[in-house]
């Protein structure tokens, strides 16, 4: 494995991209914050043999030189960085912390933890910890003694920060910060840590905001994909790695990364984010199987750093969100009884980290997946005899009479699918539903796309087939207008319900269309394969044979009859 250090191989000269950087900015009153894959810098206090941490396994070859004499200190800063582009930050900062224990004098062992401390791309609204001044103030205060390259990393760092600790300035701090270290990449070209803190810059001030909703790049975005590639040509950086799968991710090219992923978990075995990050790709690129297994292993990471470092009260099963990206895998995979433990593990680990589900808008939505599981694998019985949903959690009381509707359709109870349509209706008049998660969608948005959809079986069931169509193709327009995340906010694709309707029409060439536009947007997905064959045998097209072969394959860890793109 290569050692990546700050004095390393020629790359690209970073070219600043200056103008309107304003993204997705939505009225902050009616926006909510959510919190995904890492959290913020905990607390981290030294314990009882006075370390804030030990030396931690699995975390890779990362380098970046420092002015100290002492070996340890150097370990414990790399570590640090390490774990820092792994946005696993509170072992970040306990590793800089430790490591300016051992050397006070090291200027930077206050800059990681300034850094640590910093904003991150997977939180919308960043709260500057007070102590954040006092740390530049003491690096400031050191620097004479820090080489060029050192003293240039920490002049960048102090235009991140102001002594306003409500941060209403950070819009400007965050490009003054991404300039200076595109200026750091002209200085000192062939620096892969400078590279990779500049992406991280630039992605900070435009979080999951790389590609529109037809699939074209922003305006930032190709720039920082090229600087990733040019890096990937001649060193496996495990930042660019994990900071290229969340660029090229909502692409339409998601295949790009998948090789970046696959190094990434074997090269940075020891931290559970980069050992996720594999499930990005395989998410979008039909390997559900493979997502699931990934998911348990990140996860196993994480409680073993838990045990190594229990005093940094980091907590058993910690990540929710692994668990909600290995449901939609599993379910998308067709593990029904092999999924059962997944999808309620999921359930169990939100209600456990959440205080109060009536306003955790996203902790609904994850409680709600064993029951948008039974949906995608047709467990009408389930989802019947399963117990009402308090009425207080307006997304889940949605989720739930979407799943309940099609449930009584299923079984030729047209009265009571209406009434759940009724409901869904209702409740979606609730005005918090239509508050952004940042930086991602509404649950409105969502909640329409049910609505719609079960309104439309409901007029297919009439036979009311046109009316029927119109209200699916409503729902695949509100669909396509969301903004990407994962795993995804509508868990089974609208189009899967108009082409299986289009089939049962006996329609087979707009099928078809639709199953190859859903796939565009899903690549590899088992159940449009399956409609795609469907549509092709249909039309006695020689093409059906090379469908039936990818669907097998995409079904293999299946344990349900799956017979039509939704049950």
């Amino acid at each position: 494995m290569k050692t990546i250090a700050c004095i390393v191989i020629p790359i690209v000269v970073l070219a600043p991209l200056v103008g309107e950087f304003k993204g997705r900015e939505p009225d902050a009153s009616s926006a909510q914050e959510i919190t995904l894959c890492a959290s913020p810098a905990g607390e981290t206090r030294p314990g009882s043999d006075g370390k804030f941490i030990t030396a931690l396994k699995g975390w890779g070859d990362v380098h970046c030189t420092i002015s100290t004499t002492k070996d340890s200190v150097q370990f414990y800063f790399d570590q640090g960085l390490s774990f820092y582009y792994g946005y696993h930050f509170t072992e970040a900062l306990a590793s800089f912390k430790e490591a300016n224990r051992l050397d006070p004098d090291c200027a930077m062992t206050y800059w990681g933890q300034a850094l640590a401390m910093g904003p991150f791309y997977n939180t919308y609204v960043y709260k500057m910890k007070s102590e954040v001044p006092g740390i530049v103030a003491a690096m400031t205060k050191r620097m004479t003694g820090a080489s060029e390259k050192e003293r240039s990393l920490m002049a960048a760092l102090q235009k991140r920060y102001s002594n306003d600790l409500s941060n209403t300035d950070r819009q400007s701090l965050d490009r003054a910060y991404a300039l200076a270290l595109a200026d750091l990449g002209k200085k000192f070209p062939g620096d892969d840590n400078i590279t990779a803190l500049y992406v991280d810059a630039v992605m900070l001030e435009h979080k999951w905001d790389f590609w529109d909703a037809q699939g074209k790049p922003r305006p930032w975005t190709p720039e920082l994909v090229t600087a990733c590639e040019r890096v990937l040509e001649h060193s496996q950086h495990p930042a660019i790695l994990h900071y290229y799968i969340h660029l090229t991710e909502a692409s339409r090219q998601p295949d790009k990364a998948l090789a970046a992923a696959e190094e990434l978990k074997d090269q940075i075995p020891g931290i559970g984010h980069m050992v996720h990050m594999a499930s990005h790709m395989y998410q979008r690129n039909g390997l559900f199987q493979k997502g699931v297994i990934i998911n348990e292993e990140a996860n196993a990471v994480n409680n073993n750093i838990d045990a190594a470092v229990p005093g940094l009260g980091l907590g058993r099963d910690r990540s929710p969100h692994f668990f909600a990206v290995q449901s939609y895998c599993a379910m998308t995979a067709g593990m029904q009884r092999g999924g059962q433990q997944i999808y309620q593990r999921a359930r169990n680990r939100q209600l456990a980290s959440s205080s109060d589900l009536s306003k955790d808008l996203y902790a609904q939505f994850v409680y709600m997946i064993p029951t948008i599981a039974d949906v995608r694998l047709g467990q009408w019985d389930e989802i019947l005899k399963s117990p009402t949903i308090d009425p207080q959690w307006k997304y889940a009381v949605v989720l739930d009479n979407f799943a309940r509707g099609l449930a009584s359709l299923r079984k030729n109870n047209r009265q009571s699918a209406v009434q759940c349509l009724q409901a869904i209706e209702t409740a979606t008049q609730d005005e918090n539903l239509a508050k952004r998660l940042m930086p991602f969608n509404s649950p409105l948005q969502s909640c329409r796309i049910a609505k719609s959809i079960l309104e439309g079986e409901i007029l297919f069931a009439n036979k009311e087939y046109e009316a029927a169509i119109k209200a699916f193709n409503a729902a695949i327009a509100e669909e396509d207008n969301m903004v990407y995340r994962e795993p995804q906010d509508w868990l089974i694709p609208a189009r899967q319900f108009l082409g299986a309707r289009l089939l049962a029409l006996q329609r087979p060439e707009e099928a078809e269309k639709t199953y190859r536009e859903d796939l565009v947007m899903h690549p590899g997905n088992g159940w449009s394969l399956l409609g795609l064959f469907q549509s092709l045998q249909a039309q006695q097209n020689a093409e059906a044979s090379v469908y039936k072969e990818k669907y097998q394959e995409a079904f293999a860890s299946a344990d349900v009859v799956i017979t039509a793109s939704v049950f």
